[in-house]
Order: structure tokens, then C-alpha cells, then sequence
């Protein structure tokens, strides 16, 4: 069987390596929001400023290879967490795990400039 796609120049085939690239394409993007979902699930969300993650706070950070070496370290593990959101003092536990996806949070923790 052939497949063909329409263009403007007229009509191309559809291999079976693009249906198959699409598929993978596909369940990338669905571990994605997965991880995503977790997250959010475990109660970080976009714009929350954190003050502490495990043991490192607003007191004792000096950059973001503080949180890496704490998220590295605590694989399986939940870690306590407490963020602003809304001009309030949230905790959650936060666990760092393997996803399809960089790193073992699902999300970017980015440092607000002062």
C-alpha cells in the first residue's frame, strides 16, 4: 500500500520510517506531559518562588548546582519543599524520578534575579 501527501509541488509519499518517526514523536511528547502532570500533581507550579528545596534554602543557595546536587542525591526520595505562591508560604514533598525527558524533575527551575 502507498501512501501519498498532497503539497504544492504536487504529491510526495509517506514512508513507513515517517509514520514511524511520528509515532515516536507521539509517545515523546505523551511522556511529556506525564512528567508535566506529576509535577503539578505534587503541587510545583509555574511562577511559584522557591525558598527551599531539601536542605537548601534562601540562606545557604549560591546557585543552581545547589538544587542539581540535591535533586542527583535524592532520586526516589521525597524531598520537602516550600515555595511563595500568591504571597503565601506553601509546603509540598517534591520526588526527583526518571521520565523520558532531561533531568529528574519534569520541569526548569530558573533563579530570580535580585
Amino acid at each position: 500500500m502507498k501512501m501519498t501527501e498532497e503539497n504544492g509541488d504536487g504529491k510526495s509519499e509517506i514512508t513507513m520510517d515517517d509514520v514511524r518517526n511520528l509515532i515516536k514523536k507521539k509517545d515523546e511528547i505523551e511522556e511529556q506531559i506525564k512528567a508535566y502532570y506529576d509535577v503539578l500533581e505534587d503541587g510545583l507550579r509555574v511562577g511559584d518562588e522557591i525558598i527551599e528545596f531539601g536542605t537548601v534554602n534562601t540562606g545557604n543557595f549560591q546557585s543552581l548546582q545547589n538544587i542539581a546536587s540535591v535533586v542527583q542525591h535524592s532520586e526516589g526520595k521525597p524531598l520537602r519543599v516550600a515555595v511563595i505562591r500568591s504571597s503565601q508560604r506553601v509546603q509540598m514533598s517534591l520526588t526527583p524520578q526518571r521520565w523520558a525527558g532531561r533531568g529528574l524533575l519534569g520541569c526548569n527551575i530558573v533563579p530570580i534575579p535580585r
